[in-house]
């Protein structure tokens, strides 16, 4: 197993300490999807959680059906399987990496795995998609190029809100 191309929805993220945040560097809407709160002069966002919770189903399948992949032989889960979860708790349990055995959809709560574009540090978040695991990018623009196409191409509106990044 090495590093690869992999998709996610921050559940929590911090900007990057060096550099900030660049905006240019995330799709038109990402930001409506968060909350923000200042902890000692810094920001932290996190997700809406009626954003999420009230679109995260129809948004697995609208993107696997986008990307013309199988959903249950990607993940395992069969559709009609996805977890109900009426709270971020039950989101976050469901989802849990050990519940998951680390196959997509799942959560991972290490920042520095999943690197993208932006200055945006994710503290948390859900691992939707798993591409090829021989990425070799000297670019990321071109994971924000991907961020655009498929946030145009979905009506779910938690299309805005993906990250894809660097995993490993």
């Amino acid at each position: 197993m090495g590093t690869g191309i992999m998709a996610a929805i921050p559940i929590v993220f911090k900007p990057n300490d060096r550099f900030g945040i660049n905006e240019k560097n995330f799709t038109t809407g990402f930001f409506d999807n968060f909350d923000v709160a200042e902890n000692d002069g810094k920001k932290i966002y996190t997700i809406r959680k009626d954003i999420l919770l009230t679109n995260y189903k129809l948004f697995l399948t609208e993107f696997y059906n986008l990307i013309e992949e199988d959903f249950q032989e990607e993940t395992n889960l069969a559709p009609e399987a996805v977890p109900n979860a009426n709270n971020l708790d039950e989101f976050m349990e469901a989802f849990s990496s050990n519940n998951r055995n680390n196959r997509v959809p799942f959560i991972y709560e290490t920042p520095f795995m999943f690197s993208v574009l932006g200055g945006c540090v994710c503290e948390e978040y859900w691992l939707f998609y798993s591409g090829s695991y021989k990425a070799v990018l000297e670019e990321y623009s071109t994971l924000l190029h991907f961020e655009k196409i498929v946030a145009k191409s979905m009506s779910n509106p938690l299309a805005n809100a993906i990250k894809f990044g660097i995993f490993g």
